[in-house]
């Protein structure tokens, strides 16, 4: 059901699942893994939890994976609701490996 939501949305397109570097950063592995990211105030680590994978897909300028450009993603504020959020992030912690 995850996949299936998230390639509805079009977020496979940008984001692989086998580890391969597309437009955005692989999901394979990123469940719990820890990104170093860009934000407003600088480069920092941060750990891909729940509140990581919801803020990038409702603020994804928010924190932005170094190595990859900022403006790109756009915002599934409104989109993806907030139901179907455990749904995505359930799935995304299925992804076991290292990107």
């Amino acid at each position: 059901e995850g996949y299936i939501l998230l390639r509805s949305q079009g977020c496979i397109a940008c984001h692989s699942i086998d580890g391969t570097r597309l437009v955005g950063p692989s999901f394979l592995g990123v469940f719990g893994s820890q990104r170093n990211v860009v934000t407003s105030s600088g480069e920092k680590t941060v750990t891909a939890d729940e509140k990581y994978i919801i803020n990038s897909i409702y603020e994804p300028d928010d924190e932005v994976v170094a190595g990859f450009a900022k403006g790109l993603m756009k915002s599934y504020k409104g989109i993806i609701t907030e139901d179907q959020l455990p749904i995505i992030t359930d799935y995304l912690k299925t992804l076991k490996g290292n990107n």
